[in-house]
């Protein structure tokens, strides 16, 4: 509804706007954080939650609106408004003296000529819209100060009728006089000082007078206004001798600023006396256009203000006030609009319903469901709401109309608010949540799996889902139309592990018995995408489709149909032709050019055409100018994001593909002398090590060459990024000794865990004998002969989804009783040769399937996937720390560093930087230098920007040395090429004993400078003397900044100044009821008003001292641009402190876009507002950074590095046959004589990457492996694969 410049949202009917007028306090706007006028209505809750708060303070005025006569044009009776009709409406309140000004436009908006009427029944009221809002605030900041158009809120609204022009404005004022200005004249005891000062100075004059009441006072003070209004030329203006006795008793020189605020004019004339000087007088106010309202507006109030004066003070004048309320109704075409019989109590909360359909308890029910209608046409997103809104009040008014209205709703296939919020519930989802459509689907697919019960109302619940999120995929589901993996089994009557072909065989068995061929297809085909696009079943169910088992068409032919001249030509480019052709075509060349492009897919075997013929818009890749994304293997989606980021970093992919030339041998001499970030490092850690580099070498092969859309990480690779080998010792002592089961990674750690960049130390020695060495031995009841130990594995997360083990894949070599062997974390080592006494007990190897864990007090099964489940949730820079360190411990050193020993190599080189860090002891500056492999910074209490969260970790602080506080700072001494910046969000609530997320933004931009923390190695540099400038004003900010919040006090939702105002109200409103017994001193309302001034003054002076501050930081070091660093990746993490979902927006600096990965999904980031405003909520939060630098991007990253072989055709002659479409020749000669031959392409499988030589083993560990390879009796060793898993 909102066409030609409309705006759109909630709106208000003309009754509603004129309720919520006569309700709106400006004055304690701050104490419900809302305007009642033009906000809308809070949402109703319907009993689910709190009790919704009221909308009015018991103390806010219910305006009584009374007319200002001069000001007010209203519309005659029966007169319809046209395209030049304006009426206006000026009003004040008498309880509370505010001032209304409401015009109502109708030719301003000239493109619409009909205005809403009660005769039309499609538009019988106005419906307003909030076009703009100003405050008194805004208007003063662009126009300046003018006493004559001081208001506190000016709103426009429009109607949101099609064909209505009208536009209507509200304006609210203050009271005219201030109560400053007021206290002279109505405070009885400063007017009993003036005029009892008076009479003591001249007894004589004054003989026979008293001092002057305030009654008195503001009749004076109307007459000479009365006067000026009345005088007809300025040659009759009054003039009021300053020295008459009355003027001088009531206002003296006290009253100067009320009278020239008055627009009274001072003047001055010779006396007839020259020695006593001029004589003083008060011009009446000249009144013009200007202040002609001005003038009225004060008469007005002064009238109110007698009329409250005590009895006692006098007669007054009786002036008649005449409501303005109908006059409002009138010039808003809502007068005497048809309401329904009710007996209402006013005093009561109107229902919160009827304020969210904008409109009012006494409609009737066809006014109510027109206000429903015109409410979802402006605010569509709040459909679901209004509905439910609809049919509780319909149900309170026991309305048979309003409730078929809502059946009628409900049959179109609208929902409600509730009904969403429980369907949402329904799968324990929020109803707010920002899930993708493929997980709300697995959730629906679980749930009746698990509880094939509740299928039907997990269907309605899925369906109102799918309707409110609009989405087919959904919907279709819901309705049954997309089969599921497990229908699709049932429906062939084949159990999952059923071969493809057989598969094949039993849908063409059962397509002789059943004719619904279109259905046995797409069995097949949900099967084969459940297998990873099987080709068989694609092909099988391509079959199916054609009805014949096979076309015709030639594949020559096919590429003809579609106007391909080259074979060669990618699938997306075959898929683009056939898309340019079919889009609008007839639906017989429709079905012609599907078959052509269906003979194509199967003569390439190419997945990626038969999903896109089955789905246009399926989210398939081909080709090789995109990544290959990683599937889920349970709970990975940080690893999966931590591989990819990996393989676009080009040291870490070259050496990881050509591990055997950077491998780190394992002479006695090498080991005894490697060191890993200061630690020692064993023989058995440097073999897992190389096992995890081996295991990721085979990944980078296949995200390299694989042509397939995504690729399966293995479980040992998982395994061995996820966990360190301390961890799962620990893990391991814990699971055995505890009887809580498996322990938690934090209480591993002895406290909350916050990303650590290593793996722990590994756990100490503990006291053992040989007697008390666990035993491994397989249980008696799987005991099978032909079985070796990994013949079966424990279940992990997600088994299903799960690649073969390494175990699995892999012969078991059996060992002797006797053999003396140590178990490291599941591999077998050689011995060490220390005693039993200088090394830790034996580690339990990983379980299989029935594996026993024996000790001499008792027995227990330890199932391999409680140890899955202990690291599947583990923070992404945890993992980060364990796989550089598995990389450098694989890896052999390119030097060693001369004063720790610790080997320097080419994860060192690439990741690594250094602070050196400067502390200022009594007699002299210490430096100590610290190598690191990323920093960690902190959102804080309120966010902030990239540069404010580094200059936490390289400003000048205070810290406590030997009981002495001291400065220390730090600086960059080395730039690494590649930065990483860690988000810390994970808190600890040490009241709570719980770890929480800070979501709070870090802002981040796509270049940085870290020109400011460069080590200039001189105390006195450039450099740091802008940095110590800076610290400066940082302190003087902080100073500010906590003065600012203490005025403000936002927790208090009141600031000082407010505090103070509506504290001086309260005390001006006892003086005024003077309440017996209680005094209060006259002076206090005035020093409040001081007061006021003061801190407003002092609030001003300091924002404008923090905008200069804040200025001068930002400004410090824009000129210094040396060391750039662009940004390449950007970690996402959604969820809590305890678990959520990761994935990596990566940037791809060659073709200047970005990419977002996730799992098996990688597509283009369209908006880049995705990424830099990805702050918080329930969209995720940025929590790893990774920065490049820009003098160096092409030798350090690459964002895609594939090679598929291109396919390799070859010419097979075969005989032509005849080809007939739609009954015209194809093409063919149509002789069936003719000796006329044809080429038909065949594909050959592409080449196989050479498989990488082997080092001769340097171990006995390599000497058992190599022992177990069996190339004659087809038993694979742990490398006897390609990149893609097949055999050599």
């Amino acid at each position: 509804m909102a066409a030609r410049g409309t705006p759109s949202g909630p709106g208000k009917t003309a009754p509603r706007l004129i309720n919520d007028l006569l309700d709106h306090d400006p004055r304690n706007e701050f104490k419900h954080g809302r305007n009642l006028l033009v906000d809308p209505g809070r949402k109703f809750n319907f009993g689910r939650g709190p009790t919704l708060p009221h909308r009015k303070d018991r103390l806010d005025c219910r305006h009584k609106l009374m007319r200002k006569e001069h000001q007010t044009n209203t519309p005659r009776v029966e007169e319809e408004p046209d395209s030049s009709t304006e009426y206006k409406v000026g009003a004040y309140c008498t309880a509370c003296l505010h001032h209304f000004d409401i015009t109502a436009n109708f030719w301003r908006r000239n493109d619409r000529k009909t205005p809403c009427s009660l005769s039309d029944e499609f538009n019988p009221l106005h419906h307003f819209l909030l076009a703009k809002s100003q405050t008194a605030k805004e208007h003063k900041e662009k126009y300046g100060v003018n006493k004559y158009d001081l208001f506190i809120e000016a709103h426009r609204f429009v109607c949101s009728g099609s064909e209505c022009p009208l536009q209507l404005d509200i304006k609210i004022s203050p009271p005219r006089l201030n109560h400053i200005m007021l206290s002279y004249i109505l405070d009885p005891a400063k007017l009993d000082i003036r005029g009892q000062r008076e009479i003591k100075n001249d007894p004589e004059r004054y003989h026979g007078m008293s001092p002057i009441k305030p009654l008195q006072a503001l009749g004076y003070l109307r007459q000479y206004l009365v006067d000026a209004k009345g005088a007809k030329s300025k040659t009759e203006l009054r003039k009021i001798a300053r020295r008459n006795k009355k003027y001088m008793l009531t206002f003296a020189d006290e009253c100067d600023e009320l009278f020239e605020y008055l627009d009274f004019k001072p003047i001055e004339e010779a006396s007839p006396e020259p020695e006593e000087g001029p004589n003083c007088f008060w011009q009446l106010p000249i009144i013009t256009d200007l202040n002609r309202n001005f003038i009225d507006d004060v008469v007005y109030e002064i009238d109110l203000l007698m009329a409250r004066r005590p009895m006692d003070e006098g007669p007054r004048v009786i002036v008649n006030h005449v409501p303005v309320l109908k006059d409002i109704e009138r010039s808003l075409g809502c007068l005497d609009y048809p309401t329904r019989n009710r007996t209402v109590d006013l005093s009561a909360d109107e229902h919160p319903c009827y304020i969210s359909l904008g409109a009012v308890y006494d409609f009737t029910d066809r006014l109510l469901e027109w206000s429903y209608e015109r409410q979802c046409e402006c605010d569509p997103l709040n459909k679901p709401y209004y509905l439910d809104c609809l049919e509780d009040l319909a149900t309170g008014r026991q309305s048979a109309d309003l409730q078929l209205r809502v059946v009628m709703a409900t049959s179109a296939g609208e929902v409600g608010q509730k009904a969403i919020e429980d369907s949402y519930r329904f799968f324990n989802l929020d109803p707010d949540s920002v899930e993708g459509d493929e997980h709300i689907m697995g959730l629906y697919k679980s749930r009746i799996e698990s509880a094939p019960r509740q299928k039907d109302a997990a269907r309605d619940c899925l369906l109102t889902i799918a309707k409110h999120r609009k989405s087919e995929k959904i919907e279709a589901l819901a309705n049954d139309r997309t089969m599921s993996f497990e229908d699709a089994l049932e429906f062939l009557n084949v159990p999952a592990d059923t071969a493809s072909d057989s598969i094949e065989a039993a849908a063409v068995a059962l397509s002789l018995e059943s004719s619904d061929k279109a259905k046995i297809a797409r069995a097949l085909r949900v099967i084969a995408n459940q297998r990873s696009g099987d080709f068989t079943l694609q092909r099988a169910a391509a079959s199916m489709e054609s009805g014949t088992g096979g076309s015709t068409l030639d594949v020559g032919d096919a590429y003809h149909r579609l106007q391909i001249g080259t074979r060669n030509v990618p699938d997306e480019i075959v898929f683009t032709y056939y898309q340019s052709l079919s889009n609008g075509a007839p639906s017989g060349s429709k079905d012609s050019y599907s078959e052509a492009l269906r003979v194509i897919a199967l003569d390439r075997q190419s997945n990626f055409l038969l999903r896109k013929l089955e789905d246009p818009n399926a989210d398939v890749q081909a080709g090789t100018a995109e990544p290959v994304g990683l599937d889920n293997i349970g709970n990975t989606c940080y690893l999966n994001s931590l591989l990819q980021y990996y393989y676009t970093i080009k040291p870490v992919r070259d050496m990881v593909i050509n591990f055997q030339q950077h491998r780190m041998s394992l002479n006695d001499e090498d080991i005894k002398n490697k060191r890993v970030g200061g630690r020692i490092v064993d023989k058995s850690e440097i073999i897992k090590a190389q096992k995890f580099v081996e295991e990721l070498h085979n990944l980078f092969e296949n995200l390299k060459t694989a042509s397939t859309r995504s690729v399966k990480p293995t479980r040992e690779l998982a395994e061995l990024t996820i966990f360190s080998s301390a961890a799962v010792a620990d893990f391991r002592r814990a699971s055995i000794s505890s009887p809580h089961g498996p322990p938690s990674l934090s209480s591993i750690m002895n406290g909350p865990v916050y990303g650590p960049q290593w793996p722990p130390p590994p756990p100490p020695p503990l006291p053992t004998t040989l007697e008390e060495d666990i035993e491994m031995v397989d249980h008696p009841r799987n005991k099978n002969a032909e079985n070796g130990d990994d013949s079966s594995e424990a279940t992990l997360v997600d088994l299903e989804q799960l690649p073969p083990s390494y175990s699995e894949t892999t012969g078991n070599e059996e060992s002797s009783p006797g053999a003396d062997a140590v178990m490291v974390d599941g591999e077998d080592a050689s011995p060490d040769k220390s005693s039993a006494s200088e090394k830790p007990p034996p580690i339990p190897p990983r379980n299989k399937s029935g594996l026993v864990i024996q000790t001499n007090e008792n027995k227990d099964l330890l199932p391999n996937d409680e140890l899955w489940k202990f690291g599947s949730q583990q923070d992404v820079t945890e993992v980060i720390g364990n796989v550089m360190f598995r990389l450098q411990c694989a890896i052999k050193p390119t030097s060693i560093e001369e004063t720790s020993g610790a080997q320097i190599d080419i994860i060192r080189d690439t990741f690594f930087g250094a602070n050196t860090v400067y502390t200022q002891k009594a007699l002299s500056l210490e430096r100590k230098t610290e190598a690191w492999p990323s920093i960690i910074v902190f959102p804080g209490k309120v966010g902030r920007d990239i540069y404010e969260a580094l200059d936490v970790v390289y400003d000048e602080q205070q810290v406590e040395i030997d009981n002495t506080t001291v400065p220390q700072y730090a600086s960059l001494s080395k730039l690494p090429p590649i930065l990483q910046i860690h988000i810390q969000r994970t808190d600890f609530d040490h009241e709570t004993h719980r770890a929480f997320k800070n979501r709070n933004p870090v802002v981040f931009p796509e270049t940085i400078y870290l020109d400011r923390y460069v080590d200039s190695g001189d105390p006195n540099s450039a450099i740091m003397r802008r940095r110590r400038e800076t610290w400066g004003w940082k302190e003087r900010l902080r100073t500010l900044e906590a003065r600012h919040t203490a005025l403000k006090n936002e927790q208090a939702q009141i600031s000082v100044p407010d505090a103070l105002l509506a504290t001086k109200d309260f005390v001006s409103n006892l003086q005024e009821e003077e309440i017996e017994g209680l005094e209060v001193d006259p002076a206090l309302p005035e020093a409040l008003e001081e007061r006021i001034s003061e801190v407003a003054a002092e609030l001003e002076a300091i924002t404008g001292r923090i905008d200069i501050l804040r200025k001068r930081i930002q400004g410090q070091f824009v000129d210094m641009r040396e060391y750039e660093y662009k940004l390449q990746s950007v970690f996402i993490h959604r969820g809590e402190a305890g678990g959520g979902h990761y994935w990596i927006y990566i940037y791809d600096f060659e073709h200047d876009i970005w990419r977002e990965y996730n799992d098996e999904w990688v597509s283009e980031v369209k908006d880049r507002r995705t990424i830099f405003e990805h702050q918080g909520g329930a969209g995720g939060t940025p929590y790893y950074l990774v920065y490049v630098k820009s003098s160096d991007i092409k030798n350090l990253v690459e964002a895609v590095c594939r090679d598929v072989q291109e396919v390799q055709m070859t010419d097979v002659t075969e005989e032509w046959p005849d080809l007939v479409e739609n009954g015209v020749s194809s093409g063919a000669n149509e002789d069936e004589d003719s000796s006329e031959t044809r080429h038909i392409e065949h594909a050959k499988p592409r080449p196989l990457r050479p498989k990488p030589a082997v080092l001769e083993p340097t171990s006995a560990w390599e000497d058992a492996w190599k022992g177990s390879e069996d190339f004659n009796v087809g038993v694979s060793g742990p490398n006897e694969g390609d990149a893609n898993g097949r055999p050599w």
